[in-house]
C-alpha cells in the first residue's frame, strides 16, 4: 500500500509509511472508497455517513481526498465527537 501512496500522494516514504498506518485500520465501509483510489486514483465518492461523504468535506472544508475519508473513517468511530469537531471548523 506504501508504494501506490507514494505515487498517488506524490509524498516521502516517510509520509506515505505514516499514512497507510492510518488507512490500513480504516472502518470496512469505507474501505471500498479506498480501494478505489488506491487501485484506479479516484478522489471522490457521495457516500453519505452522518450527513457528510468525501466529495462534501473536500468541497466544504477543504480538505484532501486522504483527509476526508479518514473524517468520515472518524465519524463512523466517534459520531458525535467527531461531527462537533466538524461543525466547529475542521482545521
Amino acid at each position: 500500500m506504501k508504494e501506490k501512496i507514494m505515487q498517488r500522494k506524490n509524498c516521502t516514504e516517510q509520509m506515505a509509511a505514516k499514512l497507510e498506518s492510518k488507512l490500513s485500520k480504516i472502518s470496512p465501509e469505507l474501505q471500498p472508497i479506498l480501494d478505489n483510489w488506491l487501485e484506479n486514483g479516484v478522489e471522490s465518492s457521495d457516500e453519505m455517513i452522518h450527513g457528510y461523504s468525501v466529495n462534501s468535506l473536500m468541497e466544504k472544508y477543504g480538505l484532501a481526498f486522504t483527509g476526508a475519508l479518514l473524517t468520515l473513517d472518524w465519524l463512523l468511530r466517534e459520531p458525535e465527537t467527531a461531527a462537533a469537531a466538524i461543525e466547529e471548523g475542521i482545521k
